[in-house]
């Protein structure tokens, strides 16, 4: 029984060196990292009067610099790609926990799926999983099932596969980084075949309970912090919908304004203006991000 119990205790010792020895895998990530904003949150390093959420529309077509020479206001974009409103409530919460809390923050909504199932929008976990030697980190994968208790005590329950890509990561044309966050395209897709068309179809039945929670949730951070929020609709290569406006005013808090793109300028069915029917390209975010200049000049 004494040899067992020595045994048993070699083993712990020798466990428990060879597992901290992995928190290599955990330290490394987030410096080959391109995208950083998220660890900048963290480090309460985005202290700024504007902050711009949400997913590509967001990071398209709005520039956050353009915002900040206009207004002489700090601004900062943390929209992020294939983001949904349930990320986007965690990036605010993050932002106000670690970092002094903003003054305006501008909702680019997904017109009409910012509250219905869709594939191409999500919880970017991908974002967090760098960063996972972060206990607050941690914390909300382990509130999303992502992470089990054990997490707290070894280091091998945090590590998912990807802390195992210790190579650089690499920007690729459509996801380099301005200063301020922005990530407008130059380009357009060489497939212009995209048409205007017709976008007046929604179904409330078909929404998300969690996702008019989380938006419900981020309304309530932005008035539990005295934090002005806008929700912003940019352009589509399609008709604006009538309906899906009506339903995010239906469920917003009367102090939450909004931001409409004019419907009625024709360089918004203008393809030269469009990386493809969902994105503007820089030449068409720039004529954007002055209207919303325009009229956060009559608001504020």
């Amino acid at each position: 029984m004494r040899k067992f119990i020595i045994q048993l205790f070699v083993f712990s010792i020798s466990f428990f060196v060879v597992e901290k020895a992995f928190y290599f895998f955990l330290s490394i990530p987030p410096r080959l990292e391109r995208d950083r904003r998220l660890e900048y949150v963290l480090n309460g390093k985005i202290n700024k009067d504007l902050i711009v959420l949400g997913s590509s529309r967001g990071s398209r077509n709005i520039i956050a610099s353009q915002i900040e020479d206009s207004l002489n206001i700090s601004c900062y974009n943390l929209s992020y790609d294939g983001s949904d409103i349930e990320f986007h409530e965690f990036l605010l919460r993050s932002l106000i926990k670690h970092n002094k809390k903003p003054k305006i923050v501008l909702l680019a909504v997904d017109d009409p799926s910012e509250l219905l199932p869709d594939e191409s929008i999500k919880f970017r976990f991908d974002r967090l999983y760098p960063l996972v030697k972060f206990n607050y980190i941690n914390n909300e994968l382990i509130e999303k099932g992502e992470n089990t208790f054990l997490s707290n005590f070894l280091i091998l329950a945090r590590i998912n596969k990807r802390n195992f890509s210790i190579g650089e990561k690499k920007f690729s044309e459509l996801d380099s980084i301005m200063k301020c966050g922005s990530m407008p395209i130059s380009f357009q897709r060489k497939d212009r075949r995209f048409v205007f068309f017709n976008n007046s179809n929604y179904k409330v039945d078909n929404e998300l309970p969690e996702k008019v929670k989380a938006f419900r949730d981020l309304q309530n951070l932005c008035v539990n912090n005295n934090i002005q929020l806008i929700t912003v609709y940019s352009p589509n290569f399609k008709e604006h919908n009538i309906l899906f406006k009506k339903r995010i005013k239906e469920i917003s808090h009367p102090k939450v304004t909004s931001i409409l793109y004019d419907s009625t300028n024709q360089i918004y069915k203008n393809k030269d203006y469009f990386y493809d029917e969902a994105h503007l390209k820089r030449n068409g975010a720039v004529i954007f991000t002055n209207e919303i200049i325009r009229q956060l000049k009559a608001m504020l």
